[in-house]
């Protein structure tokens, strides 16, 4: 009885969630009888009440989430914090450190530019593990963040975010404090980022799109590309839909390599492959390189490098070199550029076919696309 009475606390929820599903069904049936009897007056103010109800029961977890979101935000801001403090009273020691740079593994790889996109934390679907193991056999010395880090619109309906991803977060602040510069590019589900572009928190800048000067001569535009989609500019509740719908896909993802795992075969993306066989998904993709590169030449510059389309690719068909990042929910791609001044992308389930996912991190259909 104590556990089901705490539930009720001061500040819980729960009573709130009670109320207002009461609520939602008693209009509804109140609803179906008055129409059943043809009185349109009730029937309408029923529907009036069912409206408010459902809107009330959604308010409630827009208002949890917000404000767990802001409790996850304080908290990175004092990690970040705690970080460089403790960094500040070690004295002049350089940033980099021998003794930080023997913490990494012993094959990792020193790039001198690093690009991931689309890692979409909070979501179900966010290979967290996958980037975790990516980011600690990599040390660049400049990592870009090209948009969708956190995925804002999902947290506002549902929050889900657990240790792995917190774990992601970790890594990128133990990037900042080994003296690596950080860019945060902002994308359309962290839309919330743009509020703070121009400012820097220690190694991090803030930035709506950059200018990265590579070896080889090239200046390439670094942009989310989320401005370019017309489906997002101009149809933003398509775009939601849209996204529901991709989460379904990717609930498909989880199983389907879960069973794949069983009989010793790759990782395999469903809803990529499918993506790719509609015509119409095919012809946006071409679409959006275009845009792109046109949007590059706008800047000056002779290449282009963007997410947002989960589809990780490189080439020169319109006469500016193209690069697209790829994601972590489906291909688990990121882009380096060597020291030598070549791009490369890195699909790592291939370059890491063994880090498979366990049975535990398989969630019920239900709950991957809530």
């Amino acid at each position: 009885m104590r556990p089901l009475l705490s539930r009720f606390r001061s500040g819980s929820h729960t009573l709130e969630h009670l109320t207002a599903a009461v609520l939602i069904l008693l209009a509804g049936l109140q609803f179906g009888v008055a129409a059943s009897d043809g009185r349109h007056r009730g029937a309408q103010f029923a529907l009036l009440v069912l409206a408010v109800g459902v809107y009330w029961h959604r308010s409630i977890f827009r208002r949890r989430a917000n404000r767990d979101v802001t409790k996850a935000v304080a908290g990175l801001a004092e990690a970040a914090a705690m970080a460089f403090l403790r960094d500040d009273n070690r004295g002049d020691r350089p940033a980099q450190s021998p003794d930080r740079d023997a913490a990494l593994p012993s094959d990792v790889v020193k790039v001198r530019s690093l690009f991931i996109s689309d890692v979409h934390l909070g979501t179900r679907g966010c290979q967290a593990e996958r980037l975790i193991d990516f980011l600690h056999h990599h040390d660049a010395d400049t990592v870009f963040l090209v948009g969708d880090i956190v995925d804002g619109w999902y947290l506002r309906s549902s929050w889900y975010w657990p240790g792995t991803h917190n774990a992601v977060v970790q890594a990128l602040v133990d990037i900042a404090r080994r003296g690596k510069r950080i860019v945060y590019v902002a994308g359309n589900h962290d839309e919330f980022v743009r509020d703070y572009v121009g400012l820097t928190f220690g190694s991090v800048e803030v930035v709506e799109h950059a200018i990265h000067r590579g070896v080889d001569g090239r200046a390439y535009l670094v942009v989310h590309g989320d401005h370019f989609d017309l489906v997002v500019r101009h149809a933003r509740w398509l775009a939601l839909l849209g996204d529901a719908g991709y989460r379904t896909a990717l609930a498909s993802n989880v199983w389907l390599n879960w069973i794949r795992s069983r009989f010793g075969l790759a990782y395999w993306s469903f809803s990529s492959w499918a993506k790719l066989r509609v015509k119409n998904a095919v012809n946006h993709i071409g679409r959006f390189e275009e845009v792109l590169s046109s949007e590059a030449r706008r800047h000056a510059a002779q290449g282009v490098i963007c997410g947002h389309i989960h589809h990780a690719a490189m080439h020169d068909e319109f006469g500016i070199r193209y690069i697209n990042t790829g994601d972590w929910v489906e291909s688990c791609t990121g882009v380096v550029e060597h020291h030598d001044g070549r791009f490369e992308i890195i699909r790592w389930v291939e370059a890491r076919p063994q880090q498979m996912p366990g049975p535990s991190s398989v969630v019920p259909f239900a709950g991957a696309v809530a």
